[in-house]
């Protein structure tokens, strides 16, 4: 009858082992009943195998020979070196490896060592015990212990307490089951350690299904498509590991909460709208917020762009051109001249122009709006303006659009209203008159008497020439007048005395005789 424990549950490096005394050798085999041996007759290799001498003969060879597959022929009743139906290693050897190839990565539950006895009573007094401590047993998706996984390390056992069957669960998904033990030099190893590493294992059981998709006692039970890989636990179907984008102990749930990928483990990007992103692959279905862009909307948007997706242009005529906020647009450092709004996108307008639109424009020909940027008029001045931005008044003498009219035609001052060109009839007071206009009134003056003076001087003559040829009319008949009336004096003396009272009452009748 032998005694079998079985270790489970193992933490790779804490040096502490759960162990179950599981009695008969009945309850061992109902446990592996339930599993199939992956590693029976399957292909093994082994650190240093066993040579009788450095130079065999052919019947060292038959004598002699323990190869690394008499651990997995099935064959363990005689646990001696005569037996042949264990592998034995080398001798002083500081470390001892020795493998399992299953031929593909399967769903494995424990594993179980038979190690050498020499077919005696085991305990503290069987030498093989020292060789048996300190051993490590490792699962691995390559030949590589370091790659795998470290099912169990021993730590704790003595001569006294190491069992010669063991029985270790390591519920894991590989290729090779690898056994190692190591004697290294320099290093202290607890009483009871032989001096150097061995592996002399009889039988090496390694129990699980055949498949690494199904899982249950009788591997009847597929896993979820959704675990990675299709594994899952084979006791329970939960999934080591889930497909990009799904999670749970099952894998039986999508990615929620911002994430996707595999284990759920990445981050969404900036989703319009907030939006789940894919759960697998962490697309924005629906593009991305202000800012951001790519497929995943984690990218921000490069220098000049903006907006939902990044697909705005920054405007030119921000006060830096093309800098703007990557979310909102609103341009850096304001405006150019002549442009307003946060985005620098609207002229200037309502009579302003230029830097920050705080210019206002001047009297452009019906009110229009200015050039937004250097306020010029585009169609010329309103009346009584000039210049390019229409803020000059008309100079003395010029009216209307454009000042284009004259105020010449205006007497004196040549002065008038700017915008109706009405003349100034109030002259100006001497102080505002200019040299010009001084000139041109004295000369108007000037012109005025003589011209005066000419007309008078004409109308005398002319009065004198028609007065000569009446007065002689009139003198005959004051000479017929005064020879019928004796009273009257002699036309000679009234001539000599009175000429110029004659000649007044001479005009006055020839006026009279005018109006006759």
């Amino acid at each position: 009858m032998h005694t079998y424990y079985s270790v489970s549950n193992m933490k790779s490096t804490s040096g502490t082992a759960l162990i179950y005394f599981l009695g008969e050798i009945s309850l061992i085999g109902k446990i592996a009943e339930a599993y199939e041996n992956l590693a029976l007759r399957k292909q093994t290799w082994q650190q240093y195998p066993y040579m009788y001498n450095d130079w065999p003969t052919y019947l060292d060879l038959l004598l002699y020979n323990y190869p690394a597959d008499k651990a997995v022929d099935g064959l363990f009743s005689d646990r001696s070196n005569s037996g042949g139906q264990c592998t034995i290693s080398g001798n002083k050897e500081g470390t001892a490896t020795w493998r399992v190839d299953l031929g593909k990565v399967l769903n494995i539950h424990h594993i179980t060592i038979y190690y050498r006895t020499d077919n005696l009573p085991w305990g503290p007094d069987n030498g093989y015990t020292t060789r048996f401590l300190g051993f490590s047993l490792f699962i691995s998706n390559t030949t590589n212990k370091d790659d795998g996984y470290l099912c169990f390390k021993d730590t704790n056992y003595t001569r006294e307490t190491i069992p010669s069957n063991i029985t270790i669960e390591c519920i894991k998904h590989g290729r090779y089951v690898i056994y190692y033990n190591e004697r290294l030099p320099g290093v202290t190893y607890p009483e009871g350690y032989s001096t150097y590493a061995y592996n002399e294992l009889c039988e090496v059981k390694v129990y699980g299904c055949p498949s690494f998709v199904v899982y249950g006692e009788n591997c009847t039970f597929p896993c979820s498509q959704t675990c990675l890989e299709g594994r899952c636990n084979i006791v329970d179907g939960t999934c080591f590991g889930c497909i990009a984008g799904q999670k749970g102990s099952r894998c039986e749930q999508f990615c929620d909460g911002g994430k996707f990928g595999k284990n759920c483990a990445q981050s969404c990007g900036f989703c319009f709208g907030n939006e789940p992103c894919h759960h697998i692959n962490g697309s924005c279905l629906n593009g991305c917020e202000r800012g951001y862009h790519g497929n995943n909307c984690t990218q921000v948007c490069s220098e000049g762009w903006y907006g939902y997706n990044c697909l705005d242009m920054c405007d030119f005529n921000c006060g830096e051109p093309k800098r703007c906020d990557r979310k909102t647009g609103q341009c850096q450092n304001g405006c150019q001249a002549g442009w307003k709004d946060i985005k620098c996108d609207k002229k200037c307008n309502g009579g302003t122009f230029g830097l920050n639109c705080n210019q206002s424009c001047g009297s452009c020909l019906d009110k229009e709006q200015c050039h937004h940027i250097n306020g010029s008029c585009l169609n010329g001045c309103d009346k009584g303006y000039h210049g390019d931005t229409c803020t000059q008044e008309c100079p003395d003498g010029g009216f209307g659009y454009n000042c284009e009219g004259n105020c010449s035609s205006c007497p004196f001052t040549e002065t008038c209203d700017a915008i109706s060109g009405q003349c100034n009839v109030i002259m100006k007071s001497p102080e505002f008159i200019t040299r010009k206009q001084s000139k041109a009134f004295l000369f108007g003056v000037i012109t005025s008497l003589s011209i005066s003076v000419c007309l008078n001087l004409a109308l005398i003559l002319w009065n004198c020439t028609r007065n000569g040829c009446k007065r002689k009319k009139n003198q005959d008949k004051i000479t017929i007048q005064l020879s019928t009336n004796p009273t009257t004096p002699d036309p000679k003396v009234i001539d000599d005395a009175g000429d110029s009272e004659v000649y007044e009452d001479l005009d006055q009748h020839s006026i009279y005789d005018d109006a006759l």
